[in-house]
């Protein structure tokens, strides 16, 4: 049976994320529910703090419950979730092994363990959609954010802002990108961890609303100094994907000289010329 490897469909990876999600985020909620009943025993302090870190399991166990109803639609939650997880998992295996009896020790070192199946089948869902070349997949997911940003068609774009992402990745992977391979991912890296500060949005890019997205743009634009060259980056790189891309050059109009019907059964192979040089140096070494 083939795995539905598609771009806009459901991949194999994101049907099994989804259900793990699902489980894992009613396991966490039960396990709080758990801890806030027997605190002495699954708990490395009873105490408040102890109650902070169940209530924290709580949380995360809400947000990944609902990250797994939509994987695509609640990207927010799940990137929250999981970094809950994640360091409430650390947190509450550090300070079991502080004092705590083996029941804690063995609970966080569940958390921390439950947390790495979501970052593997994340990864593999971004590249069983993309293949991406030269990008990361989490550099891609950002390539398709600001592509959707920067291009503002007002709902009759000629290309999703995934063709034009995937479009980016395949050119900069067939040209040099050891020219400027390392300065693209840098300005990737400044957009979705960095540019949401600017609006007071701290979490990734990828995640945020188009309008929020918007305006971050908006404040790398008209800032100078070296975000200038962030905004010039996202500019040239969606104007390359978009208008470089076919599609979009026939939705404009544009009919490649090979398809014009003054070109028909034209002759185009091309001229070949003589090379100057290598007569003048014949005349010149002629006695």
């Amino acid at each position: 049976m083939d795995r539905p490897m598609r771009a806009y469909g459901p991949t194999a990876y994101e049907l099994v994320l989804a259900t793990y999600l699902a489980g894992l985020g009613l396991a966490l909620i039960g396990l709080a529910i758990a801890a806030a009943i027997v605190p002495s025993t699954l708990l490395p302090d009873a105490n408040a703090s102890g109650g902070l870190l169940a209530g924290l399991v709580g949380a995360s166990g809400l947000m990944l419950a609902q990250a797994g109803g939509g994987i695509r639609q609640n990207r927010a939650a799940l990137d929250l979730g999981f970094a809950l997880l994640l360091a409430t998992g650390i947190a509450w295996t550090a300070w079991s092994i502080a004092g705590a009896g083996a029941v804690p020790i063995a609970v966080g070192s569940a958390l921390i363990v439950a947390a790495v199946p979501i970052a593997v089948l994340r990864r593999h869902a971004v590249r069983a959609r993309f293949a991406p070349r030269f990008l990361t997949p989490r550099q891609l997911e950002t390539m398709i954010a600001v592509a959707e940003t920067m291009i503002d068609g007002d709902g009759e774009e000629a290309i999703h802002p995934i063709d034009v992402a995937v479009r980016v990745d395949h050119l900069l992977d067939e040209g040099r990108p050891e020219v400027a391979g390392g300065e693209i991912k840098t300005v990737m890296f400044i957009v979705e961890w960095l540019l949401p500060l600017a609006i007071a949005r701290p979490m990734p890019f990828s995640t945020l609303g188009s309008t929020s997205r918007r305006r971050a743009v908006e404040k790398v634009i008209g800032a100078g100094g070296p975000l200038r060259d962030v905004a010039r980056t996202l500019k040239v790189l969606s104007c390359v994907g978009y208008y470089g891309n076919p599609e979009t050059m026939r939705a404009l109009g544009y009919v490649p000289y090979d398809e014009r019907e003054r070109s028909l059964g034209i002759d185009q192979t091309p001229i070949r010329h003589p090379d100057p040089f290598l007569d003048l140096g014949d005349r010149a070494g002629s006695p």
